[in-house]
């Protein structure tokens, strides 16, 4: 099977370190939008899409490259990093995927650190930020190979 990973990672590159967990875990070609701007899929079995949580979504640079893509029957998986860490940020990709004829094989989040004041004033994010502290971790990176290798294949 051949893989591609295609990410947008800015922030701080955590995206970046979960896409280098699976790339690994199943030998997947990796893509960082940031640096690319043609990309083609032809030829690959399954496609991975990951970003950041920006302002509560995922990056539109991501959303405007997926609406570019013929993926009608493409096995797909998405994955994020964000403050709180949910698979909740993940929904309104996998549903544009899905519109696109994408069959969805998983979805993962996991936490990433983050410096609330860079972001906002708001207390409440400052009290996530501790939380958020030092992620993503070795725990993060296991869970990521877990969900590559049991999920996804």
């Amino acid at each position: 099977m051949k893989a591609l990973i295609v990410y947008c990672s800015t922030y701080k590159n955590n995206t970046e370190k979960i896409a280098k967990v699976f790339a690994e875990k199943i030998d997947a070609d990796l893509i960082n939008l940031k640096n690319s701007k043609e990309i083609n899929i032809d030829g690959y079995d399954l496609i991975g899409f990951g970003s950041g949580v920006y302002r509560e979504s995922m990056s539109p640079q991501l959303f405007n490259f997926v609406e570019k893509m013929k993926l009608e029957n493409k096995k797909v998986f998405v994955f994020s990093t964000s403050g709180v860490g949910l698979t909740f940020y993940n929904n309104k990709l996998i549903k544009l995927l899905k519109s696109k004829g994408a069959v969805c094989r998983g979805s993962f989040a996991c936490k990433e650190s983050f410096v609330s004041k860079e972001f906002s004033n708001n207390k409440m994010f400052e009290f996530m930020s501790k939380f958020a502290e030092g992620h993503p971790n070795n725990k993060d990176f296991s869970k990521a190979a877990k969900f590559i290798t049991k999920t996804v294949l």
